[in-house]
C-alpha cells in the first residue's frame, strides 16, 4: 500500500562553507528518502539553511557585507554539495532550491528552506501569533548564559560543569541579562518525557535527555532585543523584539509543507523521521514537541541522532587546521565512494573518523576489489561461457539462504534507522558471492567434457551469481544509486554490454601503493 512518508534534516548555519558534518544530514536523509520511494512510498524530505542569528550577522560583518548579501552568496556553495552528494530531488536542483512559492510541491523529492525567504517568514510569524493566542508565550527578563556558536541558552549546572566555556565551540559563555519572551515548555514536561521515550533512537541519546529534565523541563527565552540582533524574524506586533533563530529554525520542517496557511500538505505529518546531530537534540526534543503540542500537532514519530565526524581521532576545527570538504574527496573518488564510507564506516549513531588512509583502504579493498572486481569478473566469464548470452539465466539461486538473511537484516536495520548496520547486510551478501565464485569454480567446470551437464552446472552458477548481483543492485541503490545503475545495466538486459565500465578503479593518492613482488 503507497503511504506518505516525510524525512526532515537538521539545517545547517549558512554561516560558512559546507563540510562533512552538513554533508552527513543530507546523506542520511537523501539514503532514507530513495529507501521509502523504492518501497513505493509516496515520501518528501526537506532541507534548507538556517540564515538568521548573530553568528551570520557577526560574519556578514566581518566580510563587510550585509546578512541578505552574505547568505545569499554562500548558497551556491550548499548547492554544489547537494548536487555532489547526487541527492535525489525528482527535479532538476535549480527548480528544487528556488523560493518557497515557487517550488512544485507535487514534483520535487525534495523541498529547500531557507530561513530569510519572505515567504518563511510570513509562516513563522503567523505561527509565532498562533503559539501567543494558545496562551504560551508571556514576557520576562533573562539572567543567564548564552552561547553564540551554539545559539542556545544554558543552566548556571550546565556552564559551571564545563567551567563557564563551551565545550563544543572552546568559547567562554556570555552572560545576558535581557527582557525576552518566554515559551512555556514547563508546561509539557510530562508529555515531552513521553516523546522522548517513544521519539529518540538510539535509545541511550533519549535517557541522556531524560535526566537533563529530571527536575521538568525549563521555560526557554524564545526571543531577542532587536538593538543586540537586527538579523531575524521580528516578533508581529513587537518590532523590539526578534525570534530566537531557534524558533525560526525548527518551524522550517512545517513551513516547508506550508503550514499554518489553510492549503498546506497536512497529509505529510507528522514527519516519519527527523534527522538531527545529538549536538542540537535538545531543541528538537524538547523545544520543538512544546511548539507543536501547543499549536495542536501531531509530534514526529522518530528523531534520528547521529554523532560527529572527527579527523583522525580529532574534531574538526578550522583554527587546527583538518576540516575535509566533501568536494574533495567526490571530485577524486566519485560520489558513490564518499556515500559508501561515511555509512559502512561510521557508526550511525555514535561518533566516527575520517582518514584518508581508512578510506583509501576502504575504497581500494571493499569497493574495487570486493564489489567492482566480482561484477567485471561475473561479466566477463559471462561472456567468455555464454558468448555474453544473458538469455540462459534462470530464477536459480543457490545462495537463497544467504540472500533471505541479507532481506530480513537489511529491513529490520533500515527501519530501525541503522544505516550502518543495512548497509554492512549488503557488503556481507557481496562477500558471500566472491566465496561463491572460489567454492563453484566455473573454470573447473568448463572442463567437465559432457556438454548437457557443463551447461547444466555454467547455467545454475551464473544464474546464482546475476541473480545475487541484481538483488545487491537493488537494495544498494539508496546507499550507492549510480552504483546500483551500473550494476543494473550490466544485468538485466539480453546481452552483457561490449564494456563493462571500470567501476572503481584503483587510486593512490594519500597512501602508498602496495608493492608486489
Amino acid at each position: 500500500m503507497n503511504q506518505k512518508c516525510y524525512i526532515t534534516t537538521a539545517i545547517p548555519y549558512a554561516n560558512a562553507a559546507p563540510h562533512i558534518g552538513t554533508a552527513m544530514d543530507y546523506l542520511y536523509g537523501d539514503i532514507l528518502l530513495r529507501y521509502q520511494l523504492l518501497r513505493g512510498n509516496d515520501a518528501k524530505m526537506s532541507i534548507g539553511t538556517d540564515e538568521h542569528g548573530i553568528k551570520v550577522q557577526q560574519k556578514a560583518e566581518t566580510n563587510g557585507k550585509t546578512p541578505q548579501q552574505f547568505v545569499d552568496d554562500l548558497q551556491p556553495e550548499f548547492n554544489k554539495m547537494r548536487a555532489a552528494l547526487d541527492m535525489n530531488f525528482g527535479v532538476d536542483i535549480t527548480d528544487a532550491t528556488k523560493p518557497l512559492v515557487e517550488q512544485d510541491f507535487n514534483e520535487q523529492n525534495i523541498i529547500s528552506v531557507r530561513t530569510s525567504d519572505s515567504e518563511h517568514v510570513r509562516l513563522v510569524q503567523d505561527i509565532w501569533r498562533r503559539l501567543d493566542e494558545a496562551g504560551v508565550i508571556y514576557k520576562s527578563r533573562y539572567e543567564g548564559w548564552y552561547c553564540t556558536g551554539c545559539e542556545a541558552y544554558y543552566t548556571e549546572t550546565e556552564t559551571h560543569d564545563n567551567n563557564y566555556i563551551c565545550p563544543i565551540h572552546n568559547k567562554p559563555y556570555e552572560k545576558l541579562s535581557e527582557e525576552n519572551y518566554y515559551l512555556k515548555v514547563s508546561a509539557f514536561t510530562d508529555r515531552i518525557r513521553n516523546f522522548i521515550k517513544d521519539a529518540v533512537v538510539p535509545e541511550f541519546r533519549g535517557k541522556e535527555l531524560l535526566e537533563m529534565i529530571k527536575d521538568g523541563a525549563r521555560d526557554v527565552s524564545i526571543s531577542r532585543p532587536s538593538d543586540k540582533l537586527s538579523w531575524g524574524v521580528p516578533v508581529p506586533g513587537d518590532e523590539s523584539q526578534v525570534m530566537y533563530v531557534w524558533i525560526d529554525a525548527l518551524s522550517n520542517y512545517i513551513t516547508a509543507l506550508g503550514y499554518p496557511d489553510d492549503d498546506w500538505h497536512s497529509d505529510f505529518w507528522p514527519a516519519n523521521v527527523e534527522i538531527v546531530g545529538k549536538d542540537i537534540l535538545r531543541f528538537h526534543a524538547i523545544i520543538w514537541p512544546a511548539m507543536l503540542m501547543a499549536l495542536g500537532l501531531e509530534l514526529p514519530k522518530k528523531l534520528m541522532v547521529h554523532g560527529f565526524i572527527n579527523v583522525d581521532g580529532v574534531k574538526m576545527s578550522k583554527s587546527i587546521g583538518n576540516v575535509v570538504s566533501p568536494l574533495a574527496i567526490i571530485d577524486d573518488y566519485g560520489v558513490d565512494a564518499f556515500r559508501y564510507y561515511f555509512v559502512a564506516h561510521v557508526p550511525t549513531f555514535e561518533d566516527g573518523d575520517f582518514t584518508w588512509e581508512k578510506f583509501e583502504n576502504a575504497y581500494n579493498g571493499e569497493l574495487a576489489n570486493d564489489l567492482g572486481n566480482l561484477v567485471a569478473r561475473v561479466a566477463a566469464m559471462i561472456r567468455k561461457y555464454f558468448d555474453g548470452n544473458l538469455a540462459v539465466v534462470d530464477e536459480t539461486n543457490e545462495l537463497n539462504d544467504a540472500a533471505e538473511t541479507l532481506l530480513g537484516d537489511y529491513k529490520v536495520s533500515m527501519d530501525g534507522l541503522d544505516l550502518n548496520s543495512a548497509l554492512n547486510a549488503i557488503t556481507k551478501y557481496v562477500h558471500e558471492l566472491n566465496q561463491y565464485i572460489e567454492q563453484s569454480a566455473p573454470w573447473k567446470v568448463n572442463k567437465i567434457e559432457d556438454e548437457a551437464e557443463r551447461m547444466q552446472r555454467q547455467v545454475e552458477i551464473f544464474s546464482t551469481l546475476v541473480n545475487g548481483l541484481l538483488l545487491v543492485a537493488k537494495y544498494v541503490s539508496p546507499f550507492m544509486p549510480n552504483t546500483a545503475y551500473v550494476i543494473h545495466d550490466t544485468f538485466s538486459h539480453d546481452e552483457i554490454p561490449a564494456e563493462t565500465p571500470i567501476m572503481f578503479p584503483k587510486k593512490y593518492l594519500h597512501t602508498a601503493e602496495p608493492t608486489h613482488k
